[in-house]
Order: C-alpha cells, then sequence, then structure tokens
C-alpha cells in the first residue's frame, strides 16, 4: 500500500521528457513500451528508467526476465494454475503469459478504471480483488471475475488497500486509514460490515492469509522500526515474527506453507515508508523460524513486491526490479566520510530538461524534477503535522546548472520563507542540501537566491547572479558537530526589494541575521519554494521541512 499520495510524474510531462532520446515504441497495442538493454544516458538527457518482471528460483537463485518495459509496471500476482502474471500499469490491470512468450492484455475491470498496487487473486482463481482510487483520489476495494468485466465495490469507506483472501474465499483483509491511523481490518468478499483487527498508533500494513487459514500475517511500525508480524484471524495473539535493524515490508507465505518471503529496505527509510527507487533485498525465512536467507538483491522497493506472487508449486517467486541508471562519472560525489569531495562542474553546455508537475503540495502551487534527475523525486505533505517530505537523488545545486526536488509558489514582490528542517536518516551524505529558494524560472541554470542547510551542517547564504554562471557563497555559519538530539534548525530567507538574507536559529532562540545580505535582481513573478538534493545521483534521500512559513 501507499498511504500518502506519491504524486508520481505528470504521465503527458514524462512522457515528453524521454521522447526526446527514446523513440516511441508502443508495443502491443496497450500503450506499454518495451525495452531493449539499458544504456547510459546521451549528453545532457536522462534515460527512462527500465522496469522487469522477474522470477526467481527459491533453491537455485536463478533469475529470469520475463517482460522489460519503460513504462512503471508494478506488483505482479503468479495465477492459481500458474499459466499466467498480472501486474497494473497506469491504472490498469494486464495479464501476460507466465513465460512471456505473449503480448501482455489489459483487463477490463469496469468501474475499477484506477488500480493501484494492491490487487490478488481468490484462493479458487475465480476472482481478482483490486484497490481503485476514487474521483476524490481515495482507495477502495473491488471485487470482479479474473477474466475480467464489471467491478463490485466491497468498501464503501475509504481509503482502503487490500492486501488478502482468506482461503475459503468468503473475507478480504486490507489496510484502511480511520480517524487519521492505518490499521488492518477484514470484511466479508461479498460486502458487509468491516471489521477492526489492529488498534495500535502508527502504521500496520500488508495482512495477508496464511494458505492454512490460521494466521494474518502483517507488517507494522508499532515498535519504532517496520518489522513482519502475525495474528489469529480474529485479531488476537498478535506476536512479532522478525525483527531486525532493517525495514521489513509485505509477508508473503508460500502456497506450501513453508516459507515467507518479504521485502527489506535499509536504515536510511523512514521507519513508516516503502518507497521506490531504492537498494532493497526479497528475503526468505521457514515459517516456523529458522535462519533468514538473502533471495534477491536488486534496485526497486515500492511496487516489487507488494502482493503475494509465489508460484503455485512454491518453488519461484515473482518480482518487479529497475534498471539502476549509469551516472556520468563528474557527477559522483565522492566518499561520504571523511569529507572528500570528487564531484565537479558539469560539462560546458550539459543541460536536462525539468520536469514540471502543476499540483498543489500544501501551501504550494506545484512542484518539479529541476535539472532532469536520473531518479523521479517525489514530496508528500501531512496536513496534520504541517510536514513536507521531500525525496530526490539530485546531482547538486551548485555549480552552472542544479538538480534537485523543488516544491514551489509563484509570487512578485517581498516575502519571507521560513521552516524548521530535518534529515531523517542521520548517517546520509554530508553535503546534501535541504534549500528555501527564490528562483527565476525551473530551468536548470536559472539565476536564484538561496539559503541551504548541508547535511554535515553548513549554513549559507548563496545566488547564481546570471543564468548559467556558477553559484557563490555570500553569508555561512558552520553548526557541524551538533548532538543528535539537538533541536532542529530552523532557516528563514528574507527578500526586500533585490536584497536577500539569511536568518538561522540553531537552539530554539529567535531567528538572527547571519552574515551579510546579497543582491539580485529578479523579474516577476518568480519561483519561491523549498527543495531538497541528496548530492547522489543515483541514490535517494530525504529531508523533512515542517513550520514552513511563507508571508
Amino acid at each position: 500500500m501507499n498511504i500518502r499520495p506519491t504524486l508520481p510524474m505528470n504521465t503527458i510531462a514524462h512522457l515528453t521528457h524521454r521522447a526526446a532520446w527514446l523513440p516511441a515504441l508502443l508495443a502491443f497495442g496497450i500503450g506499454l513500451t518495451t525495452a531493449s538493454a539499458q544504456t547510459a544516458a546521451p549528453t545532457g538527457k536522462p534515460p527512462s528508467l527500465e522496469y522487469k518482471l522477474e522470477t526467481v528460483a527459491i533453491e537455485s537463485g536463478e533469475r529470469q526476465t520475463i517482460y522489460r518495459t519503460y513504462d512503471h509496471i508494478e506488483a505482479p500476482n503468479w495465477s492459481r494454475d500458474g499459466s499466467y502474471m498480472l501486474f497494473n500499469f497506469k491504472g490498469g490491470i494486464y495479464r501476460i503469459p507466465a513465460d512471456g512468450a505473449a503480448k501482455p492484455l489489459k483487463l477490463d475491470t469496469g468501474a475499477a478504471s484506477k488500480c493501484n498496487n494492491d490487487h490478488g487473486i481468490s484462493f479458487d482463481g475465480r476472482l481478482l480483488a483490486v484497490s481503485a482510487r476514487t474521483e476524490e483520489k481515495k482507495s477502495q476495494i473491488y471485487v470482479l471475475p479474473i477474466a475480467g468485466g464489471e467491478a463490485r465495490l466491497v468498501t464503501p469507506l475509504t481509503p482502503s488497500y487490500w492486501h488478502g483472501w482468506s482461503p475459503d474465499d468468503q473475507t478480504l483483509v486490507y489496510c484502511a486509514e480511520r480517524d487519521g491511523n492505518f490499521d488492518i481490518y477484514s470484511i466479508p468478499a461479498a460486502g458487509g460490515v468491516e471489521k477492526r483487527l489492529t488498534s495500535n498508533r502508527g502504521l500496520d500494513d500488508g495482512p495477508e492469509y496464511s494458505p492454512d487459514g490460521k494466521h494474518i500475517y502483517f507488517n507494522s511500525e508499532r515498535d519504532g522500526t517496520m518489522q513482519i508480524w502475525r495474528m489469529k484471524p480474529d485479531g488476537s495473539a498478535q506476536e512479532r515474527v522478525i525483527a531486525d535493524e532493517r525495514r521489513n515490508w509485505f509477508p508473503h507465505i508460500s502456497p506450501d506453507g513453508r516459507w515467507i518471503a518479504y521485502i527489506s529496505f535499509g536504515k536510511d527509510v523512514i521507519a513508516d515508508d516503502h518507497p521506490e527507487n531504492r537498494e532493497v533485498i526479497i528475503r526468505l525465512m521457514p515459517v516456523g523460524g529458522g535462519p533468514i536467507r538473502d533471495l534477491v538483491k536488486l534496485f526497486g522497493g515500492q511496487g516489487t513486491l507488494n502482493v503475494a506472487s509465489w508460484s503455485p508449486d512454491s518453488k519461484k517467486l515473482a518480482f518487479v526490479s529497475v534498471t539502476k541508471p549509469v551516472p556520468p562519472d563528474w557527477s559522483l560525489p565522492g566518499m561520504p566520510k571523511p569529507n572528500f569531495h570528487k564531484q565537479v562542474p558539469p560539462p560546458a553546455d550539459f543541460h536536462r530538461p525539468s520536469v514540471v508537475l502543476n499540483q498543489p503540495m500544501g501551501i504550494f502551487e506545484g512542484q518539479a524534477d529541476v535539472g532532469g534527475p536520473l531518479l523521479p523525486g517525489n514530496c508528500t505533505f501531512d496536513a496534520r503535522t504541517g510536514r513536507y517530505r521531500l525525496t530526490s537523488a539530485g546531482y547538486n545545486i551548485w555549480y552552472t546548472r542544479d538538480e534537485f526536488r523543488y516544491v514551489w509558489k509563484k509570487m512578485e514582490g517581498d516575502a519571507t520563507l521560513s521552516a524548521t528542517i530535518e534529515f531523517p536518516y542521520q548517517e546520509g551524505y554530508f553535503d546534501r542540501k535541504a534549500v528555501l529558494m527564490f528562483r527565476q524560472d525551473l530551468s536548470d541554470d536559472s539565476k536564484t537566491v538561496m539559503v541551504a542547510l548541508h547535511g554535515g551542517g553548513l549554513i549559507h547564504l548563496a545566488q547564481r547572479s546570471e543564468k548559467g554562471q556558477k553559484i557563490t557563497e555570500s553569508a555561512r555559519l558552520k553548526a557541524e558537530g551538533r548532538p543528535p538530539d539537538a533541536k532542529p534548525i530552523r532557516l528563514s530567507i528574507a527578500k526586500h526589494g533585490d536584497t536577500y538574507a539569511l536568518f538561522a536559529s540553531l537552539d530554539g532562540e529567535p531567528l538572527r541575521q547571519i552574515g551579510t545580505s546579497t543582491e539580485l535582481r529578479l523579474e516577476g513573478p518568480f519561483y519561491v519554494g523549498i527543495g531538497f538534493c541528496s548530492h547522489q545521483p543515483v541514490t535517494v534521500d530525504n529531508a523533512i521541512l515542517s513550520d514552513v512559513t511563507l508571508k
């Protein structure tokens, strides 16, 4: 389940963005773009991400690619007779032979026309449960014939994300938000009154029945990190099954009842998050306990193993992987520790087009991946806490061009932008940047003024005075070596006419100006917003900005 609206790249903008260098190979008449071998990006143009539907043999670990595409496919299911698989793409559910020998075909899912990656086949193989977005962009659960047809609504309450069938096909289990908390619920497959099975603060997700019907396995962050749990079907006897330092999601029990397969994220991932485009591991553990085995190490995450994907003979597992882009050498950051900075300016006239999404986010009007990073960024906003979580793998915000996730609003005149900034992953790259920024436009080499907090604690005011010039620094403050329990730093950038000033609060004290101001003329309307760059072109990281004000 994706519990927050992740706001993926606008489809038209994304296709236009990559069409500049990738021929539009529309295969099978269904809008899927097939992929040949992944190649490095030509100068100045980012590659599309290549997605692969794969299988892995449980005993040998041998991987086989069933289907390759440049479009974002997710979450395979293996049919109960073993002859085909299902996956979702752009709101649709597609069927492909298990050996990949024929075309994927789109199922008719009726009113459930905006399916997400939470879908699965009943134990008798006759029905398909899907989770589909409503016009209000909230998920509901539907059931339809496995061959396609009319979709029957099961959960009128939203949001609800399907995850499992009972072995007798009479009950569905799912994750749902009710009263501001995500818990696990069950409901008759024919419809009726839902029953709440968990009631812990924090996220409980990914429920799935064991084949014998004695347990429901799920993942929960109730102890501070996401781990694997199980309970009886009535919600009693909840117990932790797997616990380690990693973030473990989506347990799937093999049809023979012997194995638990699940996806495991690193410590750099926030406890309640399961993002895409990360280094992850598919792991196996005997249901009765025993050594945990790394089955597959891959680049993926969200959409890789969200739902049950075992072969019916329990010998293979299906999953979706992503081919990791190859960044140019000049964009590599060097070693995180000590503070060795290998990265150099980009070649002359190197540019990538920005990808712009004109969708509101909190107090802002839209967002963009400025400079076309090799991996798409993201931003979510929690209205209850006022927290923006920015995700990016951008190369840098420096030199003559920038790559970062930017959430913006168009303005004119004077303005002051303030935010409290945190880096959830303490061990992230020392030169990653969270920024408060005024920008003339959304091109990668735009005139700009920013206040930045680096991962290592450096704070500065910097500007690119003319389009295409190098950024220069006007004021700085070193806040390095702060203890882990220190209060988050609050920064502010104030524009008065053509003058900009940096203000900072390191320990909850009132904001005070740091250094001297700088001058830059921006023609109205210009962009004002918050941004983040991981400083690593193919490694995603996060920053959280809260109590954001724009006056």
